[in-house]
């Protein structure tokens, strides 16, 4: 008997929608949080400061040049702080929008083929590789996917968020060398040897929703009907 792949047009809007509405939390509900982020930190600023002068003085002499100095650098602490947490987020989006494409399609493929084999869904299809061979089983080629090569990138995106320096990333800048951030011909992440605790990766709302779109052509690009040749 022969292993099937079906995939009836609800299963794929349904693959699809989920893809969709992840990326659209980030985008209506996460990201307005950060939108006004100079103006929280000129608040911050300035509040810090008139605390400051209300302060009870000890001795003749108030320098507000100085107290001005002081609210300044907190402002510019709290600017950095909430900088930075709007890039660890859409890190964070970008690499498990990737975990949840692989999720679905480990998924799907297992549920089609248990239709046919006994299989143990713990240790099947536990990386991009055996995804590939998988469908590739059932004469679907992902790689010749028009898609492929954005997936491929996001894949290598994810490890690089979640691990840093690596092969990863090696492979990461021969294919897309803009993904990292570089200002005076310095390179952020061979500096700074991180992804999370400070911003090396030129990674925001466009990239996240160019995956996207990578990933619901996949969906797109899979026949309804797909077949192994073992019998």
């Amino acid at each position: 008997m022969r292993s099937q792949l079906y995939l009836p047009e609800i299963t794929r809007k349904y693959l699809k929608s989920k893809i969709s509405d992840y990326v659209e939390i980030y985008c209506q509900k996460l990201l307005p949080v950060f939108k006004d982020i100079e103006s929280d930190a000129n608040k911050i600023r300035d509040d810090s400061y008139d605390n400051l002068m209300s302060q009870p003085a000890y001795g003749d002499f108030i320098d507000p040049s100085s107290i001005a100095e002081d609210a300044e650098d907190i402002g510019i602490e709290h600017y950095s702080y909430l900088k930075l947490g709007k890039y660890s987020l859409t890190a964070t989006w970008h690499a498990t929008l990737y975990q949840v494409w692989e999720q679905q399609s480990r998924r799907f493929l297992f549920r089609e083929m248990s239709h046919v084999y006994n299989i143990q869904f713990e240790t099947f299809c536990i990386n991009l590789s055996e995804i590939k061979e998988k469908f590739k089983f059932h004469n679907v080629d992902i790689k010749s996917f028009s898609c492929w090569p954005q997936i491929k990138e996001l894949h290598l995106l994810c490890n690089v968020i979640k691990h840093g320096n690596g092969l990863s990333a090696k492979e990461l800048r021969k294919m897309k060398p803009a993904l990292f951030k570089q200002e005076d011909s310095i390179d952020h992440m061979k500096t700074f040897k991180t992804t999370l605790l400070e911003e090396t990766l030129n990674i925001n709302e466009t990239t996240l929703q160019n995956y996207r779109e990578a990933l619901l052509s996949f969906w797109d690009e899979i026949p309804e009907r797909n077949y192994s040749n073992e019998l």
